[in-house]
């Protein structure tokens, strides 16, 4: 019996020397290398937030029996004493309002490009096919965009630019009959108008907002002043959400506003004060630059305020109050390394490349990594740096400089 437990473990043993024996050879023999060529990647260290805006804003009540008809769009700087709105009494006041502001805007036009006939001004066409295709450029972005705040100035600048086009192309161009026919026009609408009217003006200068959002008595500079990383938490957790009330529109006095949010011991180690930085928000599609004006220490809490400091005006950046977002804190490009392809020569890190069936080592610069990869970009100080389109080994034993692959 114990002489075939004996034969039995022989066999074992020899079946295990074979796959043994098998398997280094195949690992030293240089034909299990698995090779990747070196591309250049960009990557984002951020860090999910969410914040507040607290900006400088006066509010104007508007009555709410009629219809409102506002004279600047969303953002767009408002004068002081500057008439800000109107209130009609009813859409069809609005509506003929605006014909005869369309109507009197094409007449100057034409009435200009006629004019222009009459002097001694020279006009290339060349200069207004440029101007024709630049307006028709902010046509396109503005359709692109939804934003159609500015389509009558472009309307008017492309019929004077097309109406003096044609005088000069056709010296018997000749616009009176249409200037005389859109007067007549005018003459009649404006008989028609009898539509009174409530103006509403602003006392300050600053960018326009057609409604409120109930927080601009609760998001102050009074109550930043003492605010800390505990109590914004607690502020955003009863939040109820954005809310546009046009019972009152406001003036943002300021083209500096501030965006606070809270931030671990941790994350705040990436801030420091005056350091410039970055936010990513949901629904716009380049990021907003800000500067880091303070951090303020929550010890209970464990945690820092962060105050932000911006002046980017637009429409987005005007009608929000709360905001979740990223904050980028840097960000690295270089070339993509795998880290199972590191190795290390007298302690330097780097990897093996493969040029004309050999192999050589390319030192690496780690400015970033994760898990799977490490960013590598290299210095002056490097000797034989990786290079990109470089074809590395990224798995494989036995690897010395100017072997054989």
């Amino acid at each position: 019996m114990s002489t075939r437990l004996m034969r039995i473990g022989t066999v074992v043993l020899s079946v295990f020397l074979i796959v043994y024996v098998l398997f280094q050879l195949q690992r030293y023999s240089g034909s299990s290398y698995t090779y990747q060529t070196v591309y250049q990647t960009t990557v984002e260290n951020t860090i999910p937030i969410t914040g507040v805006f607290f900006r400088e804003e006066e509010s104007i009540p508007v009555s709410q029996s009629g219809v409102l008809s506002c004279s600047y769009s969303v953002g767009e700087k408002v004068p002081i004493g500057s008439e800000v709105a109107r209130l009609y009494k009813s859409q069809e006041a609005i509506d003929l309002q605006r014909e005869i502001s369309s109507l009197s805007d094409t007449l100057e036009s034409l009435k200009k490009a006629q004019d222009s006939s009459k002097t001694s001004e020279v006009i290339l066409p060349e200069t207004l096919n440029s101007q024709i295709g630049t307006d028709v450029g902010k046509l396109i972005q503005a359709r692109d965009n939804g934003d159609l705040t500015g389509l009558d100035k472009l309307r008017t600048s492309l019929t004077e630019s097309f109406a003096k086009r044609q005088i000069i192309i056709n010296a018997d161009t000749d616009y009176s009959g249409e200037i005389a026919s859109l007067q007549e026009q005018l003459s009649s609408l404006k008989a028609k108008d009898n539509a009174s009217y409530t103006a509403y003006t602003s006392d300050v200068s600053g960018f326009f907002v057609d409604h409120v959002d109930g927080y601009e008595e609760v998001f102050t500079d009074d109550e930043l002043q003492e605010l800390t990383a505990s109590e914004l938490d607690s502020q955003l957790s009863g939040y109820s959400g954005y809310t546009a009330d046009s019972s009152k529109i406001k003036m943002v006095t300021s083209h500096i506003w501030r965006f606070v949010f809270s931030v671990t011991d941790e994350q705040a180690l990436s801030l420091s004060e005056g350091r410039t930085v970055r936010i990513r928000f949901p629904n716009r599609s380049d990021t907003v630059k800000m500067t880091v004006s303070e951090l303020r220490r929550d010890v209970d809490a464990g945690k820092y305020l962060v105050i932000l400091e911006g002046d980017v005006i637009d429409s987005f950046l005007l009608t929000t109050r709360v905001q979740s977002c990223e904050l980028l804190v840097a960000t690295y490009t270089g070339l993509k390394v795998p880290k199972s392809a590191i190795r290390y020569e007298n302690g330097i890190p780097g990897v093996y490349v493969v040029l004309m069936n050999k192999m050589y080592f390319r030192t690496i610069h780690n400015v970033y990594e994760t898990d799977e990869f490490i960013v590598s970009d290299s210095t002056d100080e490097d000797e034989d740096p990786l290079k990109l389109y470089d074809t590395i080994i990224v798995e494989g034993v036995g690897l010395y400089n100017q072997k054989d692959v």
